[in-house]
């Protein structure tokens, strides 16, 4: 059941993300807004620690925080060099850019990965919400 509940969390966040970048790229929002695209990096890196804790526990590994952010961080970085790949325009501040986009989706795992692990010591003690 556990597992159940992950799979469902992580498909509504990366569905939200999803909309709010066809949003967001339909009315020029990131670039009315420079600050939107830290919120959609911490629901990225969120998003990639609930599907690795969940890919993890499908294979009944036990689950580890370094482990957890090896992929947020990996996941990042590919995300950030497709950015820069594929020709989309950098800022001045591009260093500094990714790395606040870095922090911002390791703290996304960090808060994926303490949600995941509270969720299942709430399920083994039966104090389930």
């Amino acid at each position: 059941m556990h597992n159940r509940r992950l799979f469902f969390a992580q498909a509504i966040v990366i569905l939200g993300i999803g909309a709010i970048h066809i949003l967001a790229i339909k009315w020029y929002l990131y670039w009315q807004f420079i600050w939107l695209d830290l919120p959609v990096h911490f629901l990225g890196g969120l998003w990639i620690s609930l599907l690795s804790v969940y890919i993890l526990q499908r294979f009944s590994r036990e689950v580890r925080l370094l482990e957890v952010l090896v992929w947020v961080l990996l996941v990042s970085v590919a995300w950030e060099l497709f950015e820069l790949w594929g020709g989309i325009p950098m800022e001045d501040n591009f260093a500094l850019d990714t790395s606040i986009d870095l922090v911002m989706d390791t703290l996304g795992g960090l808060a994926g990965f303490s949600w995941a692990r509270r969720y299942a010591t709430a399920v083994q003690t039966g104090h389930e919400e």
